[in-house]
């Protein structure tokens, strides 16, 4: 995985943000259930800078929205910027949002999060625009405006992590659906008999206890994916699933691009991203004649901040 900060600012250069100075600045925020990230970049390139926080022990929703507020304050501080200098944000959330609205739904691994008004807080802190949206939708973006997708305009991202999400930007721009809620296929139910969600099936804890159902006991992806009987048969049922649903999803869409990320596919690599494209190329249609790739998401862990600084940009110009 290449550094995602090494090509950015000139990415950033090479585009116009609409009628907007070099003195005025964007920035991307993850307020993710692992940490906070932050991205700040003038519109020129010139100034790139990013941050990156723990959560409290003990974190509740409201705590972690004051620490991310706390965190952009001390970025802008340290790097001497006053605050009418910066006009837009963008904010990935992990779990499903109300984008139009600026509000989370939920969090699936903390409580306090419903119908929580993130873009009023952070327009209230920084009086600058704020846009909301779902993590991988965020992903999605990040990877259209400055990663491996930057060379198209029709991509679709699957994130397999603790749990699954996916994000799809459709002719350059970003797709989110009658309720903005497009995306949130983790949460999709494999048969009409079950309660059992794809989620269940190919987010971290749904491949650890398959191997586990047949002999291997591990809370290690590492080892999920170095295993010689159960671990490669717990591997070989994803890349199966992932298969048929991503040919799907090519049928539907007609994308020019996969792309998969997530902590499963990092560890997984190159390998497991060339065993979904032969799987996904052998299943779609012919007619006409075509290739998909299927490749690994670029942005690394800042790919959420990354994916929020590109909205943030992109809705100057607009």
């Amino acid at each position: 995985m290449t550094d995602a900060f090494t090509p950015l600012p000139g990415l950033i250069a090479s585009r116009e943000w609409g009628l907007f100075g070099p003195n005025t600045y964007a920035l991307g925020v993850d307020i993710g259930g692992y940490g906070l990230r932050a991205v700040l970049a003038d519109m020129r390139g010139t100034h790139v800078v990013h941050r990156a926080a723990d959560l409290r022990p003990g974190s509740n929703a409201t705590m972690v929205l004051e620490d991310a507020v706390a965190m952009v304050q001390s970025l802008l501080a340290e790097e001497q910027m006053r605050p009418d200098h910066l006009v837009r944000i963008g904010v990935g959330f992990g779990g499903p949002v109300d984008a139009a609205q600026g509000i989370t739904r939920r969090s699936y691994r903390m409580q306090g999060w419903e119908n929580l008004n993130v873009r009023e807080h952070f327009e209230q802190a920084f009086d600058a625009m704020t846009l909301l949206e779902n993590d991988a939708s965020l992903i999605a973006f990040g990877e259209h405006m400055f990663g491996v997708g930057r060379d198209v305009r029709d991509l679709f991202y699957l994130h397999l992590s603790s749990g699954v999400g996916s994000g799809m930007v459709l002719d350059g721009q970003l797709h989110r659906g009658v309720t903005t809620s497009a995306g949130e296929i983790g949460h999709a139910r494999i048969s009409g008999s079950s309660d059992r969600e794809v989620e269940n099936l190919l987010s971290i804890s749904g491949l650890l206890s398959r191997a586990s159902e047949l002999g291997l006991a591990t809370d290690d992806l590492e080892v999920l994916f170095a295993d010689g009987a159960a671990g490669q048969k717990t591997i070989g049922e994803a890349v199966g699933m992932l298969g048929v649903g991503l040919a799907g999803i090519v049928q539907l869409l007609d994308p020019a691009m996969l792309v998969l990320g997530g902590i499963v596919v990092r560890k997984g690599g190159d390998p497991f991203c060339a065993a979904v494209e032969q799987q996904v190329n052998a299943l779609i249609s012919q007619t006409p004649p075509r290739r998909i790739p299927v490749v690994q998401s670029s942005l690394g862990y800042d790919a959420v901040a990354i994916g929020g600084l590109a909205l943030a940009l992109h809705s100057l110009s607009q």
